[in-house]
């Protein structure tokens, strides 16, 4: 185990970091959350990393995007979020050492397609790619066919399998970084399709029981997928944990 209560090196705990080849049929996923210490993701009912996350928790979510071909959120996640997928320049550079794109494709799940295709979230550096099962309606596709790239998985919702085998045989996509929200974490957990957990724990306590915690599904996984720590890294009283999942 490396970095155990390591304190965060130059603030940037991962930047040389490695992650293993991806499985046969899908992208090595990662998921990547803040959360407080009781496990919340927003504040009063929305994402809020400003009040939960510092400025060191902000580099590294910089720092783990750098790794990876593509970044994968949720329609309400991004909803919340509107902005562009940018990594600021050095990151290019390094992503460009490591034979990527200079910056990652944004993709966005969802059912419905109702998205802010006139948002800040849909001019950045690369077109965001739009996975939406083939029920979406057309009026939907016509707002957004200029400003996203859409790929059709399942019928009525989108098959995680079947997108994730297209995201890495069409779109080349073989490392992929899940950033939420928590449906699309439990989703991505129910089919066991999650390889590795970076976690923020936020030395803060929020205690709300209406806010939302990082996997939300209508029951438990079964089996639970267990978790076996690599790092822990803090910065003041911050945490920065990675864990490999294991399903039994």
């Amino acid at each position: 185990m490396q970095g155990l209560f390591a304190a965060v090196p130059s603030g940037d705990p991962y930047r040389t970091m490695s992650l293993p080849a991806a499985p046969p049929k899908r992208p090595y996923v990662i998921m990547n959350m803040v959360s407080s210490v009781d496990g919340k993701t927003t504040v009063n009912g929305r994402l809020s990393a400003g009040d939960l996350g510092s400025s060191t928790d902000r580099h590294v979510m910089d720092c783990v995007r750098s790794h990876v071909d593509a970044v994968i959120w949720g329609a309400a996640t991004m909803r919340q979020s509107p902005h562009p997928l940018v990594l600021p320049p050095d990151m290019e550079s390094v992503r460009r050492e490591r034979g990527l794109e200079p910056q990652p494709l944004p993709i966005i799940v969802t059912a419905a397609g109702m998205l802010p295709f006139q948002s800040a979230a849909f001019e950045g550096p690369r077109q965001p790619l739009v996975v939406c099962p083939r029920s979406i309606p057309e009026q939907q596709v016509e707002m957004g066919r200029d400003r996203a790239h859409f790929e059709y998985q399942g019928r009525e919702e989108v098959c995680i399998p079947s997108m994730l085998r297209a995201l890495k045989e069409t779109y080349g996509i073989t490392k992929l970084l899940l950033e939420g929200g928590p449906q699309l974490n439990y989703q991505f957990f129910q089919n066991q399709a999650v390889d590795e957990v970076f976690w923020t724990a936020a030395p803060k306590i929020n205690g709300a029981a209406e806010d939302l915690s990082m996997v939300m599904g209508p029951a438990p996984l079964s089996p639970p997928p267990q978790l076996s720590l690599l790092s822990l890294f803090s910065q003041g009283s911050e945490l920065f944990a990675r864990y490999a999942v294991q399903y039994s």
